[in-house]
């Protein structure tokens, strides 16, 4: 009996920390980066998707994450088959799709150290 209290307690506690993951931990966490050099970003996270460089000398690392999940769906449908209407219901079968994306963009100035951070997309959360 004690084991599945155990089990429980893990279970309500994973489903907390998982529904923990907002915008505003994200922002909170990346705000912690600000004044930091970038090599120590880069150790952390690894090199940048894409970078660039901005008119003031500053450069802008480019951070991107997507992930896609398909989900199966059957659409309950009345038809016509071979012989006529046949009654009941027949499913058709499709896909639902999710499309995730972050993509997190660090500026950084002529010393290496990161002056400003935005994001933009759905899934910018932590």
């Amino acid at each position: 009996m004690r084991n599945y209290y155990k089990i429980v307690l893990a279970a309500v506690s994973l489903l907390l920390v998982a529904g923990c993951a907002s915008h505003e931990n994200f922002a909170k966490h990346y705000d912690t980066w600000i004044g930091k050099n970038i090599h120590y970003f880069t150790a952390s996270y690894g090199y940048p998707d894409t970078s660039y460089k901005l008119p003031n000398g500053h450069e802008v690392y480019v951070y991107e994450k997507t992930r896609i999940d398909s989900y199966p769906q059957v659409v309950p449908t009345f038809g016509y088959g071979w012989g006529g209407y046949y009654g009941g219901m027949m499913a058709t079968y499709g896909t639902d799709i999710d499309y995730k994306t972050c993509k997190l963009f660090l500026e950084v100035n002529k010393k290496g150290n990161i002056v400003q951070w935005g994001s933009r997309g759905n899934n910018c959360v932590m």
